[in-house]
């Protein structure tokens, strides 16, 4: 993969997350409140865990799009403390 062709598959896949999640700030809230659950040991909340599976999977989907020849590729989502 290029660095052209990852820089775009990042930037369909933040488009995505956002436009299903609103802003960089509220994804990044979200991601939070999962990540800061887990590590309480209690279970997230359940629509939570929907909202960001259900924009998780789309977000993949069109970010890997237009990729086909690319069979080892994943995106990493990581928000600073």
């Amino acid at each position: 993969m290029t660095e052209q062709q990852r820089a775009a598959a990042e930037c369909r896949f933040r488009a995505v997350l956002e436009d299903r999640l609103g802003s960089p700030e509220q994804v990044a809230a979200l991601v939070r409140q999962l990540v800061q659950a887990e590590r309480d040991g209690e279970a997230p909340a359940p629509d939570l865990v929907r909202r960001w599976e259900r924009a998780n999977a789309a977000a993949r989907y069109t970010g890997l799009q237009s990729l086909a020849d690319v069979t080892d590729a994943w995106f990493e989502v990581s928000v600073t403390s």
